[in-house]
């Protein structure tokens, strides 16, 4: 496993956490700069928020996450470990907020898939299992 995906991954949860609290998502522009590819791609399983579709690029990445933030208030997000998976990393995640129109707190967890190039991010795919994740990369628990 590469340190620096994995020292990169924790700063970028690190940032996007900060934009969830201060409910801005430019705040993640210097992020997007440092480590996303420009041509990144994000795929979502069809029950994440806005799912079953893929984003491109920086600023699909930021619209995507501006409607998480549309559907939260005090949205939150916390990694649970990274698995090596070459060049490709898998990280168990737990999110979650107070719906903005219900005011009820809710709590998700999902799977994410980064899979690097050169240092930068070119692929982050969204599963709903550790084990569809997983199994998706090659491995199997």
């Amino acid at each position: 496993m590469s340190r620096e995906n994995v020292e990169a991954l924790q700063r970028g949860y690190a940032a996007l956490n900060a934009a969830y609290e201060s409910g801005d998502v430019n705040d993640l522009r210097p992020l997007a700069a440092e480590m996303w590819d420009p041509d990144i791609v994000l795929t979502t399983p069809g029950t994440v928020l806005a799912g079953g579709e893929e984003w491109h690029g920086h600023d699909g990445m930021l619209r995507f996450t501006a409607a998480q933030m549309e559907a939260f208030e005090q949205m939150r997000i916390e990694t649970l470990e990274f698995i090596d998976a070459g060049a490709r990393l898998v990280v168990p995640v737990k999110f979650g907020g107070r719906a903005r129109h219900t005011g009820i707190e809710m709590e998700f967890h999902a799977v994410h898939v980064f899979t690097f190039l050169d240092g930068r991010a070119t692929r982050m795919d969204v599963y709903q299992s550790k084990d569809e994740a997983l199994e998706a990369v090659g491995l199997r628990e």
